[in-house]
């Protein structure tokens, strides 16, 4: 998973988070509301038990002017019951009480006091003094009444203000928990796009770079103009390319020296052995003969060997010279079949060619695409088995094959190529290519796996030398399965116009 996903990754999971938090902050302020709403509900019973006291109060005072008046023994009964009713009422509203309203209750509660103890000190002679009220039990009754009133009125204002409070938290916390969510979303969505900004452009240029340096080229450098600690990955990676570089060039000149110092005792030892096998020294026996003819055979491989590692190192070097004329790869390709039918009548292999009857004119090397197909068809002879067949198959195309790979497409479609191709194919029975390594075998030094290597399979340069070539004459070369089973090459070269 790339760093840059996990970072979104990680901030989104922060949101998440936090649209969680929000939402379960929401729901405890709903909750908040609900008990505050239960709070409200008490205010309100509150409330009905002072409607319940000022009922009974009107009470205790009807049954009071009743028992004054009258003297009656069931009136004083009725008025002492009521009294206990109120009484009851009073400590029910002073065990509710809160607020401003505790003051007017407790108020009421000596006012009650002073008129019960009023009435208790007059009911020995409710029954046998009858008349109104007297004065000052008539004013306790108006002072309880007027006082009763006030106590409803502060439950009813205690009442009101409690809604009004949890209605104003509630709609506040609503509001502040709304924005500080939505700040928290619109800051942690731009931290991320800085992060990820921040971290994405190093890490594309770091990615181009490590592409570039696998593909060789060891000039590529980072820029190192940031402050954070990329810009040091940018300076030490530099440094990694230039000794890289310094490296390769060094490679690359001891291979080059080494290789032109090689081919002139190569070329005196090989001279040797065919004088020898000349017989001017003197005559060979059969043992002598078959010996000196190993050691001319391992002198011409060597002498292949440091021609391709020279090629290599012009290619590199970007000096390999072609001389570009007309030439007639029908013919060039016929002189390859049958210089190679040598080659292959040793492992009992058939050669067909399937040749064009009209002569394909390409401006070409003529040295460097002979020198192409040898090499194709040198590995086609290597790698099939005995008693087969190898085909070789010249064309003419308008058009590029359908078959070309995207790669190698890229290269080569955006140029003029009104004049047509020439295909050549060279189809094998051989091991085939597996799919993975279909273009790493034109890379230097690799050799795709075929079980047990092959008897002179080589260093694995002829394809890489094959491809660069290819490319310096605007052409392709690529590799694929031969429908029969086996490999097939495929050469694609323009027609001369």
């Amino acid at each position: 998973m790339k760093i840059t996903t996990r970072i979104i990754l990680g901030y989104g999971l922060l949101l998440a988070i936090l649209l969680g938090l929000a939402a379960y902050q929401v729901h405890a302020i709903r909750r908040m509301q609900s008990i505050n709403r239960t709070v409200a509900e008490m205010d309100f019973q509150n409330s009905l038990a002072g409607l319940e006291a000022m009922r009974n109060f009107d009470l205790v005072e009807e049954y009071a002017r009743k028992s004054f008046a009258l003297g009656d023994a069931d009136y004083l009964e009725l008025l002492r019951e009521y009294r206990r009713d109120f009484a009851d009422d009073l400590r029910n509203l002073r065990n509710r009480a809160a607020g401003g309203a505790k003051d007017e209750i407790e108020r009421l509660t000596r006012q009650w006091d002073a008129l019960d103890a009023r009435l208790s000190a007059s009911e020995a002679r409710l029954i046998f003094d009858r008349g109104a009220l007297p004065e000052a039990i008539q004013q306790d009754f108006e002072l309880i009444g007027a006082q009763l009133r006030s106590v409803y009125q502060a439950n009813l204002g205690s009442m009101s203000l409690r809604v009004e409070n949890a209605r104003r938290t509630g709609e506040t916390a609503s509001l502040v928990l709304v924005f500080s969510t939505l700040a928290a979303v619109a800051v942690g969505g731009l931290v991320s796009f800085f992060i990820f900004r921040s971290i994405s452009r190093p890490l594309a240029h770091l990615t181009d770079g490590t592409r570039a340096i696998a593909e060789g080229k060891f000039f590529y450098r980072l820029d190192t103009s940031r402050s954070d600690e990329f810009s040091q990955l940018a300076r030490d990676f530099n440094a990694m390319t230039r000794r890289l570089d310094e490296l390769d060039r060094m490679k690359k000149d001891f291979v080059a020296h080494v290789s032109h110092e090689l081919k002139s005792p190569l070329a005196s030892m090989r001279e040797t052995i065919e004088l020898m096998l000349d017989e001017i020294p003197g005559p060979l026996n059969e043992k002598q003969r078959r010996l000196l003819d190993l050691n001319r055979q391992s002198g011409a491989r060597l002498t292949a060997l440091i021609g391709n590692l020279l090629d290599i190192s012009r290619t590199e070097a970007g000096v390999m010279e072609y001389e570009l004329k007309s030439h007639d790869i029908v013919a060039l390709t016929r002189d390859v079949v049958d210089e190679t039918k040598v080659q292959a009548r040793e492992r009992d292999i058939q050669i067909r060619a399937v040749l064009s009857e009209t002569p394909i004119e390409v401006e070409c090397d003529g040295h460097r695409i002979i020198q192409v197909l040898v090499n194709v068809l040198t590995n086609a002879v290597k790698f099939s088995p005995k008693s087969s067949e190898i085909q070789v198959r010249v064309e003419a195309v308008r058009g590029l094959p359908d078959n070309l790979p995207a790669s190698t497409f890229a290269s080569i479609a955006g140029s003029d190529h009104n004049g047509g191709f020439a295909l050549i194919t060279v189809s094998d029975k051989g091991p085939g290519i597996p799919q993975a390594d279909r273009e790493k075998i034109f890379e230097k030094f690799y050799q795709a796996e075929h079980g047990k290597k092959a008897r002179g399979q080589g260093a694995g340069l002829g394809l890489a030398i094959c491809l660069a070539i290819m490319q310096a004459h605007r052409g392709a070369i690529w590799a694929e399965d031969n429908p029969g089973g086996g490999s097939r090459f495929c050469i694609l070269s323009r027609i001369y116009q």
